[in-house]
């Protein structure tokens, strides 16, 4: 076996602790996305293939999923530079941790304001905006750079 090929075996997210798994999925809704994310943070620019293997998740799911995170914008794209003809696979790449908050915190902040004014809606009563009764801030100045 070529050490290529052991290298690839050795990628797996087998060894994440499984309460991180857990919390990723509960916030991307998705235990797939969560290990999907948490490989492409670990191994960095990786194939569908590739993903597919070091996380044991179907090629096709693979697909179908790292399309949705695109589109999501939790991930990155850019075509593989390669010689020959053939199709050129996408590499993909995982937005940084702290990006991933701050979009899932606007997306929860949208979320408690709504529940905050529902009784005012249900009434509705005006509500000046851009009132916000609930705001997240995220300090995010201890990040590693």
């Amino acid at each position: 076996m070529n050490n290529q090929k052991t290298e690839q075996i050795k990628k797996t997210i087998e060894n994440v602790d499984k309460a991180l798994i857990n919390s990723l999925a509960s916030l991307l809704s998705s235990e797939v996305k969560a290990k999907i994310y948490i490989y492409l943070r670990k191994y960095g620019e990786s194939t569908v293939d590739e993903i597919a293997h070091g996380t044991g998740i179907y090629p096709s799911t693979v697909r179908e999923i790292i399309l949705e995170m695109y589109e999501e914008g939790l991930v990155n794209r850019k075509k593989l530079e390669k010689e020959g003809l053939g199709k050129r696979p996408y590499l993909y790449s995982a937005i940084p941790p702290s990006e991933v908050v701050k979009k899932l915190s606007k997306s929860l902040q949208k979320k408690l304001n709504d529940v905050f004014m529902l009784d005012k809606k249900l009434k509705k009563k005006e509500i000046k905006i851009p009132f916000l009764p609930v705001k997240i801030i995220i300090d995010d100045s201890n990040k590693e750079h």
